[in-house]
């Protein structure tokens, strides 16, 4: 195993960086994050639809948390999906696949009922003590939660999988192009599940309750059945033990930047060009974070890369370009702001937000690829999802901090 994985070093480190340039990860990271462009779809929706995202505190709480949590299970399968085609594991094809691939796609059913039933606690909690949302709400909140996520997943599993199995075909690279292509569709997709399933909850009286509850069961029932068929499967219960864990903490993490954007709800809706942006900013970070943590992960497997945070320096070359593509974008989105807005302060805010999280997100990441790896669990099933939660939440502090710095004062 270590030779071959020192001949496929050998080829990536040689043949092909030569092959492809200098430049590849800065091409390749700004053709992704062109993409990034459709999240102003999710961020147009949330617009267009903001007196029903603004019917209950909980409400625009959980909208964070839905993108957030969503982003951690896409992260595991696009994370375990790329490490997965490197080394064999999984074939690039949707049939006739591994046990290895149907295991994980199993697992990811049940981390989102798993992260479903955790945003919409952590959401009635919040809700309840800051905002006295009654007792009676409860069950409408968790089965909003996992009637969004289960809609979601019905899209954004068979496309990742495509999109994984079609780099690599193409002899693109899957951990640059998979997480940041996959999760703008995801976030689009998301969010018309959550404006779809709003619907249902606010909008089609007792007909369209009914109609939420039922499908949150058939869910359920799917999330069981999967897991009697893939008992004895120990992927499946390896993906599950190692990252339920993370999409737990990211459910409470996310919690703290979906509170605190519920505290600014009266300045969104009067000054809506945050919340254009708010999933462009969050995917453009995400994918960032995404990429330098799959091309870290990658490397460690492969022995490309020294498991102490010395070996940074390695990795230099790959993190100044995706730096320089990510600023391009966040340069674009505050012009998009400043065009909504016509304000010198929403130019600024997004700038500001990519100051602040960028060399964030890069310690948090590779420190948690090297202590992952070093513990001797799969870093696929904690960095992505972790490094998505934390600079989500640190996304989200920093913008409602602007936003009351700014616009209260």
């Amino acid at each position: 195993m270590k030779a071959q994985n020192s001949m496929q070093a050998e080829t990536l480190n040689s043949g092909e960086e030569k092959k492809e340039g200098k430049f590849k990860i800065f091409r390749e990271s700004l053709g992704v994050f062109l993409f990034n462009f459709g999240e102003l779809l999710a961020g147009s929706l949330a617009v267009f639809f903001i007196s029903l995202v603004l019917t209950r505190p909980w409400v625009i709480m959980i909208y964070p948390l839905v993108l957030g949590v969503r982003g951690a299970v896409n992260g595991v399968l696009s994370g375990r999906l790329s490490t997965g085609l490197h080394v064999k594991l999984i074939e690039p094809s949707l049939r006739k696949n591994t046990r290895y691939y149907y295991s994980i796609l199993a697992s990811i059913c049940t981390l989102s009922l798993i992260s479903s039933l955790t945003i919409g606690a952590v959401a009635f909690i919040l809700s309840s003590t800051f905002y006295g949302t009654s007792i009676t709400e409860f069950s409408l909140i968790i089965f909003s939660c996992i009637v969004i996520k289960a809609i979601a997943l019905l899209v954004t599993a068979p496309f990742t999988s495509f999109l994984g199995f079609f780099a690599f075909r193409k002899g693109l690279d899957p951990d640059v192009i998979v997480y940041p292509i996959s999760s703008m569709v995801a976030d689009i997709w998301a969010t018309i599940a959550y404006i779809s399933t709003l619907s249902l909850a606010f909008s089609f009286g007792q007909i369209g309750n009914i109609l939420l509850y039922v499908i949150g069961f058939g869910f359920i029932f799917t999330v069981f059945y999967l897991t009697y068929k893939f008992r004895t499967h120990a992927e499946y219960w390896k993906t599950l033990r190692e990252a339920a864990f993370s999409v737990l903490v990211v459910g409470f993490i996310e919690a703290i930047g979906g509170f605190f954007l519920s505290r600014v709800k009266v300045q969104i809706e009067r000054s809506p060009g945050i919340l254009l942006i708010y999933p462009a900013l969050m995917a453009t970070t995400g994918s960032a974070g995404a990429i330098f943590g799959s091309i870290s992960t990658t490397k460690l497997v492969l022995g490309m890369t020294e498991p102490k945070f010395r070996g940074i320096k390695n990795e230099l070359s790959d993190l100044t370009q995706i730096g320089a593509s990510s600023f391009i974008m966040y340069l674009i989105y505050s012009l998009i702001a400043f065009a909504k807005e016509g304000s010198f302060i929403a130019f600024s805010i997004p700038l500001l937000c990519f100051l602040i999280i960028f060399p964030a997100m890069t310690i948090i990441v590779f420190s948690m690829a090297i202590l992952t790896f070093v513990k001797g669990l799969d870093p696929d099933n904690f960095v992505i999802p972790f490094e998505t939660a934390l600079t989500d939440t640190l996304l989200t502090l920093t913008l409602t901090s602007l936003i009351m710095m700014f616009y209260l004062a």
